[in-house]
């Protein structure tokens, strides 16, 4: 848990960096996209606190960075089909009454399980809460005289509600991402302009740094935070669009 906190700070610092001083890199391969869920946000769910002690219980992750890698292995993916196995380390623990079916998407889910573990608890009904709560009870009655562990808790929230509103939460999320990213800096398209232009006038800005030493390097830093803030919209757009057709296919095969 400390790891992971401690890699946000590093990316958030890294984010700075590229803002201020252009440490950026086109069309990077190695490119990150940090997707959350806001904590105070929880407070103004339904049964806040409940949910919060299932979160905790559950060791659940309301952060996580998706690398750009992840897409190789999605819905639109261009690799063959046996190639198409998702990396993230997919661990269900399936439905023990029988009625939740292993989701024929899988295999194609490039978002992690202990994303999803937190959004799953988040989007629960008020009846959805109570029915994990009646099965958690039940196993605590089972005569094995044991708290339920995490993966008890996952197993019965996953039996009760399965994907569906998990994957709902995380299309509302990344499109409230998405309109952040452009709010005040406008589409992909926009970012395209600015950097084509900025090919155009890249030759005049070295002819100009020639007789002011700023002109080059202001342009410099400006490109790079639009190649920056560019790729940060191309890969949230990706992402929704794996998360769109999960929750499509996901619609398909609810009980």
């Amino acid at each position: 848990m400390l790891f992971i906190y401690e890699l946000i700070i590093l990316l958030f610092c890294l984010q700075e960096l590229l803002y201020l001083y252009g440490f950026v890199v086109d069309n990077n391969p190695d490119d990150y996209l940090m997707v959350h869920y806001p904590i105070e946000a929880l407070k103004s769910v339904s049964s806040s606190d409940s949910k919060a002690e299932l979160l905790e219980a559950q060791k659940a992750e309301l952060r996580c960075l998706l690398p750009k890698s992840l897409l190789d292995h999605g819905f639109f993916s261009e690799r063959n089909e046996d190639s198409k196995k998702s990396l993230v380390g997919q661990s269900y623990n399936y439905s023990w009454s029988g009625q939740r079916k292993v989701p024929s998407y899988l295999s194609r889910l490039v978002f992690p399980q202990e994303f999803l573990v937190a959004l799953r608890t988040i989007a629960m009904q008020e009846h959805e809460l109570r029915q994990v709560v009646s099965l958690l009870e039940e196993l605590g009655a089972s005569g094995e005289e044991r708290q339920p562990s995490d993966k008890d808790i996952q197993t019965a929230i996953w039996e009760v509600c399965g994907d569906y509103g998990a994957l709902e939460l995380l299309v509302e999320l990344l499109r409230m991402k998405m309109t952040e990213l452009e709010e005040g800096s406008g589409t992909e398209d926009y970012d395209d302009e600015i950097l084509t232009n900025f090919s155009i006038m890249k030759l005049e800005d070295v002819e100009r740094s020639k007789r002011t030493s700023e002109g080059l390097s202001m342009s410099r830093t400006r490109w790079s935070c639009v190649v920056y803030r560019k790729g940060q919209k191309q890969l949230t757009r990706l992402f929704l669009r794996e998360a769109e057709q999960a929750l499509e296919l996901c619609a398909r095969e609810q009980p």
